[in-house]
């Protein structure tokens, strides 16, 4: 049975963090470029099957409002309540009536996998008589518990430790919420409410990197290491009606002798791509002994570029590149160059840097007779 369609996803964020510290609550924080939230939020409209995403948050309205998924029509904002569990029956009262299927997850475990979802979905249609599923991973370190002021250890094969999303049949969680609401009971997670309504659920097994921040160390756990490489091109000039950098026309009356189209920007951030990759360089993959590549398009030996950073799990995170000649002037481009530029990396302009500047008259350079490009680029690594 597939149920891949028609979900909803509760997010609870009204917590306050107390075990956190700082004034900032831990779903405000910046992991890169999003708050612990909005990567949270943002991974799951990103999956077509899910109709909505439901956040249950106590937070000041301008905070909230600066979210980048606020304006998304797939996305609700819920008032939190003063428990886990009150939020998410806040948050259920929102979902749209037609919704079948609803999973549950922590605002503060961004770094859950689409897959892992999928999975958890098919355990669960894979059961008739389950009414939910939940994700466990083992306990790896020693266990004691406290008795009296001494600690006793315990048998850790015992123990496992929940973690989210976990899903459920709506109607069923309905009951399960109401149950707690009418009996005044408050517990640590859905899958505790499903067992005490008498549902049956399913534990599955879950996955090491989807850690929850509790802490403020656990902020380490989601550090990406970076890879740096460095790419360098010269190409002499002839006479001509104009050129092309980063993708962009420049008007002028040269052009750049060379075996494909001479884009001599794009030809240095490949070799430095590749570079930080641990590859060989786009000689290697576009040799100009190949009549093929005669005029190629150098947007073609970029994308051969990102599609191998793609093969190792690995994508670019800024470039930094001087162009280095006499003529023609490059600053009237620069914006153009940049915006392309991010076009075709994927990655936002403040992550690129353009500059330019000439060989003050020294050299073959300096007597305009050529260009040179001297790039650098970073690059994520995904576990």
């Amino acid at each position: 049975m597939s149920l891949k369609d028609n979900i909803a996803v509760i997010i609870p964020a009204a917590g306050s963090g107390s075990r956190f510290g700082g004034s900032t609550p831990k779903q405000f924080l910046n992991i890169g470029d999003e708050t612990v939230l909005e990567r949270s939020v943002n991974l799951f409209l990103e999956i077509s099957s899910i109709k909505e995403v439901i956040v249950a948050i106590n937070a000041d309205e301008d905070l909230i409002k600066s979210q980048s998924f606020y304006k998304n029509p797939r996305a609700k904002v819920v008032s939190g309540g003063s428990s886990r569990s009150e939020s998410v029956f806040n948050a259920l009262a929102a979902v749209d009536e037609t919704v079948e299927i609803v999973a549950v997850h922590d605002a503060v475990r961004p770094w859950v996998k689409k897959n892992h979802f999928e999975d958890l979905l098919t355990q669960l249609g894979n059961d008739e008589s389950a009414q939910g599923v939940f994700p466990v991973i083992p306990v790896t370190d020693s266990l004691r518990v406290k008795k009296g002021d001494k600690t006793i250890p315990v048998d850790r094969e015992k123990f496992l430790h929940v973690q989210t999303p976990q899903i459920f049949y709506r109607q069923s969680l309905q009951i399960a919420l109401d149950k707690l609401k009418k009996e005044n009971l408050h517990l640590s997670d859905e899958s505790q409410a499903m067992e005490h309504a008498g549902f049956k659920v399913l534990a599955a097994p879950g996955e090491r990197s989807n850690i929850k921040i509790t802490y403020f160390e656990d902020l380490a756990s989601f550090r990406k290491d970076l890879r740096i490489g460095r790419g360098i091109d010269f190409h002499r000039f002839q006479p001509g009606d104009g050129l092309t950098l980063g993708n962009v026309f420049i008007d002028c009356k040269l052009s750049i002798v060379a075996h494909s189209d001479g884009d001599i920007v794009l030809h240095a951030i490949s070799d430095a791509l590749l570079g930080a990759a641990g590859l060989r360089d786009i000689g290697y993959y576009f040799p100009d002994t190949d009549e093929e590549n005669k005029n190629l398009s150098s947007v073609k030996i970029i994308e051969k570029a990102l599609g191998l950073l793609k093969d190792k799990g690995l994508q670019p995170k800024n470039i930094d590149f001087v162009i280095v000649c006499e003529q023609p002037r490059i600053g009237p481009y620069a914006d153009q160059i940049k915006k392309s530029l991010g076009e075709i990396l994927s990655i936002e302009e403040s992550f690129i840097g353009v500059k330019a500047t000439t060989t003050e008259k020294m050299g073959v350079i300096g007597d305009g007779n050529g260009i040179a490009v001297y790039a650098i680029a970073s690059l994520e690594i995904f576990s």
